[in-house]
């Protein structure tokens, strides 16, 4: 059976388009729909996002609704984080879409290690929550798959890194909530692995080992207008998915999304 999974942080329906002197966000407004029509266009089955829109702290959101219907993925579940930075009066969080049932569905907070900083322009900023969203589908009738989508820590915006030693003992408990248990699983999202590869930032994921990364990319690729040399993003797969085409796209976002197809027995 082929799929077709993506992966976008869409900047809360935000158009991105670089970043001035101070590396202060440039936008060219307020667009959502611009994402659906994207997404319609590309037809995905399983369609996983972070910094998704949505109008309430309950998840309520009238663009996944909308995208459900454009784009023929009437299964989802959401999940807010925090209140939108970008868009006033809104909410973003994760979002797990898809063509296929969702049989079961739950959602994780990953350790925070409640590091503080003072920004440049003198804010305060305390790490915010982070969580996980797992979803089992239903691909065919009594098939099962299931999948994860995450949006870890930004360590880079505190001074600090992902893979420094006074983290690992989060990092060996973020490994056991998003290492999968099911054999055939996908694991996406926006790691904030910013620096050096996902399996030298975090080794206790073990990817190469149980888990492939299908979509890969140079960060410098996209710059001015993507802010890191490295990859952050990723679609992981455990091997028994085989890779049929893979692509990422830097359009709307200031994150590449990434597509990929895959062939499963």
């Amino acid at each position: 059976m082929r799929l077709k999974v993506i992966f976008a942080n869409i900047i809360q329906g935000m158009i991105h388009v670089g970043y001035n002197e101070k590396k202060e966000n440039i936008f060219a407004g307020f667009h959502p729909k611009k994402y659906i029509d994207y997404f319609k266009n590309e037809k995905p089955d399983i369609l996983c996002m972070a910094e998704c829109l949505m109008d309430s702290s309950d998840g309520d959101s009238s663009f996944v609704n909308e995208l459900s219907k454009v784009c023929n993925l009437p299964y989802y579940k959401n999940l807010v984080g925090e209140k939108a930075f970008f868009v006033k009066d809104k909410y973003y969080g994760l979002s797990v879409c898809s063509r296929f049932p969702i049989q079961s569905y739950q959602t994780l907070q990953l350790a925070n290690p409640k590091i503080e900083t003072i920004r440049p322009n003198g804010d305060y900023w305390v790490m915010h929550d982070k969580y996980i969203q797992k979803a089992l589908l239903e691909i065919e009738k009594g098939k099962m798959i299931s999948v994860a989508n995450t949006h870890m820590f930004p360590f880079q915006h505190f001074n600090k890194h992902f893979w420094d030693e006074e983290f690992a003992r989060y990092r060996k408990q973020w490994a056991e909530m998003l290492i999968p248990n099911d054999k055939q699983s996908l694991l996406v999202g926006d790691f904030n692995t910013v620096g050096i590869s996902i399996e030298r930032a975090f080794p206790e994921l073990k990817v190469g080992d149980n888990l492939q990364a299908l979509v890969n990319y140079d960060g410098k690729k996209y710059q001015p207008k993507y802010l890191y040399d490295t990859q952050i993003e990723y679609i992981l797969a455990t091997k028994d998915f085989k890779l049929l085409n893979a692509k990422e796209e830097m359009l709307y976002s200031d994150h590449p999304f990434l597509i990929a197809e895959v062939e499963i027995s």
